[in-house]
């Protein structure tokens, strides 16, 4: 046998002997790997830096808020259409199912027909049935149209500073909040761009606050929109062929500020206005015109922007002895 043969087998056998020794001083006994110790192995649990498994994905943050804007603007989307008048575009809402449109009056000025085409992209003439310049509303028909979706309007009077709204038009969405509500008018910082006009502002429960305008200003940083209240009202008003503020503006005649716990406070009464007549008096607080609620001193505008001048309207009062009263009120131009 060659030397190198000799020395083969002696490796082998020492090797083999080895094993045997190690194997026979172990303690435990010897036994292969559990399934779940091969599942561990192929498939460890993720471990985070500060030891521990990795927490599944919280509900809600940027997915749900996506999903909620997706939800919105489905939801909202087929109630806004488009409106060319000329030179200008924008948009405007639907009334009802037939093809009637409530759009800025600001908007179609100077025109009589008009070209109106839904979100599925169907294209409609359409005429310009009446307008109200004061509340910068407008109402446009369209022949020969069904099955459309009416705008789910809600009630402007609770809109509040702060509130998350968006703004949903024919061509164009942004987002934002309520950062003012003054002189008939919801401001928000949702940017509004050259053809915003008429979109729709949108609450987080899909209702439609208000209708964006941008009046004769153009363009805005802020998107300044009517109260829905103030739209609807307007709207049905043309419908029956009236003219909704013929003298101006609805006017109550008070001074007022913010009161302790909800309400407005009447700081002056002017003489001989309609506040004064009906028996208003200073230090009073207003809690509620024509049912709606009064929630501070800035609510009061847009509700009364809903109302014309000449007509009486229930006002609820709240008194220094804490006693409550409904006084009917002769609006008054102003």
């Amino acid at each position: 046998m060659e030397l190198r043969q000799v020395r083969n087998r002696l490796g082998t056998a020492v090797l083999a002997g080895g094993t045997a020794l190690v194997l026979a001083s172990c303690t435990l006994p010897v036994r292969f790997a559990t399934p779940e110790e091969v599942q561990q192995a192929t498939n460890p649990t993720p471990i985070t830096v500060g030891g521990g498994s990795a927490p599944a994905p919280a509900p809600g943050g940027l997915d749900q808020i996506q999903a909620d804007l997706r939800r919105l603007i489905s939801q909202v989307g087929p109630s806004v259409v488009r409106v060319d008048a000329g030179t200008t575009s924008g948009s405007g809402l639907l009334l009802d199912s037939v093809g009637t449109v409530v759009t800025p009056a600001s908007l179609v000025a100077g025109s009589q027909q008009v070209s109106v085409t839904t979100s599925s992209g169907q294209k409609y003439t359409g005429f310009v049935a009446g307008t109200d310049t004061n509340s910068d509303v407008a109402l446009v028909r369209v022949s020969g149209a069904t099955g459309l979706t009416p705008a789910p309007f809600g009630d402007s009077t609770g809109v509040q500073l702060g509130d998350v709204v968006v703004l949903i038009g024919s061509q164009s969405v942004s987002q934002g909040i309520v950062s003012q509500v003054t002189s008939g008018l919801i401001v928000t910082t949702a940017p509004s761009g050259a053809n915003s006009s008429g979109s729709a502002l949108v609450n987080i429960a899909g209702q439609v606050i208000g209708m964006t305008t941008l009046g004769s200003a153009g363009a805005s940083a802020l998107g300044n929109a009517i109260p829905s209240n103030q739209v609807n009202t307007v709207a049905q008003q043309l419908l029956k062929g009236g003219s909704p503020t013929p003298n101006g503006k609805a006017f109550l005649g008070v001074s007022l500020t913010d009161a302790t716990g909800g309400g407005a406070q009447v700081q002056s009464v002017i003489a001989g206005g309609p506040a004064a007549t009906a028996g208003i008096q200073a230090g009073w607080t207003i809690l509620a015109i024509g049912g709606h609620s009064v929630a501070n001193a800035a609510a009061v505008a847009p509700i009364l922007a809903t109302y014309a001048p000449g007509q009486r309207v229930a006002v609820t009062v709240r008194l220094p002895n804490s006693s409550t009263r409904s006084i009917q009120v002769l609006l008054g131009s102003g």
